[in-house]
Parts: C-alpha cells; structure tokens; sequence
C-alpha cells in the first residue's frame, strides 16, 4: 500500500473495513498507528484501546479528506504521553500535540496543498479543546486557524471522537451540539 492508497481507503464509504484488512501495511506506513493496536487507555472514558477507537472515529466522520487525516492522526500521541495517576488511571495530557508532531512527519506524504495540512494540523491540535472553558480571545485564535468555512469539520470530529467513547459519556453531545452554537454566533 502507498500513501495515495491509504489515502483513497481514508475516502472510502466501507473506511473501517479498508484499514483492518490492509493494517499491517498501513502500519508499515505509519508505525505510529501499530503502537496504539492494544495500546489500552484505562480510564472511564474509553472501553477501546487507542488503535480501535481511532478507527470508529476515522468511520465516523464525515467524507472529507482533511479530516479524515485528521481523525487517523488526533490520538497517535497518546501512547507517547501516556501517565498513571494513583489510583492507575490513565491520562494522556496535550497528546495533541505529539499527534501534531506525527503528522507533520508524514504529510508531505499525501500530496496536500499548504491550505489542506494547515486545516488538518489545527483539527487534530483543536481537537479535543473545550470551547466552554477558553477566553473569547482562544475562541477567535481558534476560529481564525480552522477557518470559519471549515468550523464544521472540527465538529464532526469531536462528536465522533465522542461517539467513540464510553456510551456512558454520549449525553455530552448535547455540549459539543452548544459549543458549535457558540461558534455558529460568533460567525453572523
């Protein structure tokens, strides 16, 4: 498999799928993806290891190639930031910013424009940022480096990567659902 295959299996409808059947050479294109296969999270938030959650959220997205790579990318930080507190639940603090490190490693790989890795960058860093608890300032930055036109994408991808979670925590969709509202506001 190529980066340009990965890249069309990225695309696809049957996404999932795709990337369990070609795993071991994804992983030979990306090593980084073969640390989180068995790589448990424990903690509440999360029944799969980071490898299958990262999956559900790849699947979960909508069809767009940006973010597509975003969701393939927004957690391979996390074995890389991977703490124990004491009472052995795991933490995985500004993991953001390693899986940014991660793909800037690879993307000149997938033939991107400036524009596109720049979109893709700031999704997985923005990921997982609660816009209820930044200044209007962040908030502004925020929307400045995704692009107003873009906003829905870090949308999509914070509820899949809800979705992918402990059902237990689905009921904060309503959260993520307000915090676009916010964004939608501050857009007119």
């Amino acid at each position: 498999m190529t980066y340009e295959q990965l890249l069309k299996a990225l695309q696809s409808s049957n996404v999932y799928e795709l990337i369990i059947e070609h795993e071991e050479e994804i992983f030979k294109l990306i090593p980084e993806l073969k640390v989180c296969k068995g790589f448990n999270q424990n903690n509440k938030w999360h029944i799969y290891d980071v490898y299958e959650h990262i999956l559900h959220v790849v699947s979960g997205v909508d069809n767009d190639k940006c973010l597509r790579l975003a969701a393939l990318f927004h957690d391979l930080g996390k074995p890389l930031t991977y703490t124990e507190d004491e009472n052995k639940t795991g933490h995985f603090y500004n993991h953001w910013n390693e899986s940014v490190r991660i793909f800037k490693k690879y993307q000149d790989k997938f033939d991107l424009s400036t524009s596109e890795i720049k979109l893709i960058l700031s999704l997985i860093y923005y990921h997982d940022i609660n816009l209820d608890k930044i200044s209007q300032k962040e908030l502004e930055l925020l929307i400045e480096k995704i692009g107003i036109e873009n906003i829905d994408l870090l949308f999509s991808l914070k509820r899949a990567d809800l979705l992918a979670q402990s059902p237990e925590f689905h009921g904060l969709l309503i959260n993520i659902n307000n915090q676009e509202e916010k964004i939608i506001k501050v857009k007119k």
